[in-house]
């Protein structure tokens, strides 16, 4: 699910980029049949939501090796709970 939510309301933005990047966007929108500002709006949407997931990994990955020496004695204590 996205982070950013579309809602009515829209405000510009303005931005400059190469012709070849132009060109390649227009060439999709006449293929989608998608505006250039829809193309546009996708794309930061998926690398808002790219950044927000990497940003969420790294925090489990920092809490996760921050209680490593807890995982480790609990996987100690429960060593033998299934061995009789």
């Amino acid at each position: 699910m996205s982070s950013v939510q579309i809602k009515s309301k829209k405000e510009r933005l303005s931005f400059f980029v190469n012709p070849e990047l132009s060109n390649k966007v227009n060439q999709i929108s006449k293929q989608t049949k998608l505006t250039v500002s829809e193309i546009a709006r996708k794309a930061l949407i998926n690398y808002i939501d790219e950044i927000e997931k990497e940003k969420i990994e790294k925090e489990l990955e920092a809490g996760y090796k921050a209680n490593y020496d807890y995982y480790l004695k609990s996987q100690s204590e429960w060593k033998y709970a299934d061995k009789e």
